[in-house]
């Protein structure tokens, strides 16, 4: 499981007609989570995959944190716009990060959207990523990968999950500005949560924190009540340790919206001893969707 971010106006004078009623600017607020996922059998963790959050705040300013998906690598984007009077949003820019001392990612990308109600946002992004590891380059490219975002503003709604539904929304984990975003898939049948990806960060017990993007397993089955549980608990061998995963996904599901919970934690031993080298846990982190 572990895998360790236009609007068109007409004026005419007809007679007798009644005057046009003009609509409010769109003057979004809050903090709205979603992104993009490709169905199975594509990877989880490939191309076409993203994880996009925004925080609208006073003037019309948007901050904009998103992690997007190429066949080589994944792209982490952090940004400012300016929201319209009509709700669009429009960024683009270079991003270059240096995860380890021996590798190096820039992200350079492109990113439109419009906020559709107050409440909600649709848009797309295009990104090329260059990864260098060591000197040596390798460049790939997400196409245009069609995101959505929500507010989650609602409950639950009726229990259980409508077929080929989108959930769209939020953690209580903070990013740099807004909240850590969550995006999930459901089976055309109704019967399974096909995919869920989130972003999130972990504590660990030298006091560094680690950040990435998640996922439960794929095809996770959906019970009458639109409930989700699943938990991931596995090894890992890396060189002369040995990590213990304890990864925890739950959900529930309904006509309007979701909530649930995920947990993720490790422990890194020396493989020869077993003595605990270090310890790394989100807690119980809360989220919501929409749809």
């Amino acid at each position: 499981m572990r895998a360790r971010v236009f609007s068109l106006v007409a004026l005419a004078t007809v007679t007798l007609a009644a005057p046009a009623v003009a609509e409010a600017p769109l003057s979004p607020r809050g903090n709205f989570g979603g992104g993009a996922l490709v169905s199975p059998p594509r990877d989880i963790f490939g191309a076409g995959n993203a994880v996009m959050a925004l925080r609208a705040l006073p003037e019309r300013k948007l901050e904009i944190e998103a992690t997007v998906r190429a066949r080589c690598a994944g792209g982490d984007i952090s940004a400012s716009a300016k929201v319209s009077a009509g709700g669009a949003f429009r960024a683009k820019g270079t991003v270059t990060q240096q995860p380890n001392p021996l590798t190096e990612i820039a992200t350079t990308y492109e990113l439109s959207g419009r906020f559709t109600t107050q409440s909600s946002a649709e848009g797309t992004i295009t990104a090329t990523i260059k990864r260098s590891i060591e000197g040596r380059e390798t460049t790939c490219r997400t196409g245009k990968v069609a995101f959505g975002v929500r507010r989650p503003t609602t409950g639950v709604g009726t229990a259980g999950a409508p077929k080929a539904a989108r959930y769209f929304g939020t953690t209580t984990q903070k990013g740099v500005g807004p909240n850590r975003p969550i995006v999930m898939r459901v089976s055309a049948d109704g019967r399974r949560l096909t995919r869920a990806l989130f972003a999130y960060a972990v504590k660990c017990s030298d006091g560094k924190l680690s950040i990435g993007v998640e996922a439960p397993r794929t095809n996770v089955a959906i019970d009458a009540r639109g409930r989700v549980r699943d938990r991931d608990r596995s090894s890992q061998r890396e060189g002369e340790t040995i990590v213990e995963i304890d990864d925890r996904f739950t959900a529930e599901l309904g006509s309007k919206g979701a909530r649930g919970t995920f947990a993720l934690s490790d422990r890194t031993k020396d493989r020869a001893s077993g003595r605990v080298i270090q310890t790394c846990r989100t807690g119980t982190i809360r989220w919501r969707a929409s749809r």
